[in-house]
């Protein structure tokens, strides 16, 4: 089996189900590529990660990225729905409860896979910028949805921290 076509070797290629040829640095590309890579990451925390809930949440989060590729894409799917964006949020609510209140910004550190967890925050900024920038229609949930993957990032590495007794730093000014 071969694992590439050559179709793109000029630097075109099409999105799903369409003969129409976009240039590869074309922004629909690029917020494709950056929801790639924070998936690929999110991944990459899960595989650094012992704590079951934790790599529930992460997990979800990817399936749920597959979701809003295909739909940027222009592929024919069940776009992210009400109730899973009202679940994403109970999550964002209930973990920053057993966080607990914070008033100043968070030097990021502390645990490995806190660590981790707040470079994919930081990924999930970017995709969201670059997905917005494509003007592409994607459901408003679509959006809201890649909105608050950041926001529960942000708790899940907080989350870890204090789960591992760690104190985190806040920066000086």
């Amino acid at each position: 089996m071969k694992f590439y076509t050559k179709k793109g070797d000029d630097g075109k290629t099409s999105l799903y189900d369409s003969k129409k040829l976009i240039s590869k640095d074309d922004k629909i590309f690029e917020a494709l590529g950056s929801l790639d890579e924070l998936n690929s990451y999110l991944g990459i925390c899960r595989s650094n990660s012992k704590i079951e809930r934790v790599n529930k949440h992460l997990k979800n989060l990817q399936e749920k990225i597959f979701i809003i590729q295909a739909e940027l894409a222009g592929r024919t799917v069940e776009p992210i729905s009400k109730a899973e964006l009202q679940e994403l949020e109970r999550n964002v609510d209930e973990l920053g409860n057993e966080v607990g209140e914070i008033h100043k910004f968070t030097i990021y550190s502390g645990n490995t896979l806190a660590a981790h967890i707040d470079y994919a925050r930081a990924l999930a900024r970017t995709a969201e910028r670059r997905a917005v920038s494509t003007k592409k229609k994607i459901s408003k949930k679509s959006f809201a949805y890649l909105n608050r993957i950041s926001s529960l990032l942000f708790v899940l590495a907080r989350y870890v921290n204090k789960k591992e007794g760690i104190k985190e730093e806040h920066p000086s000014y």
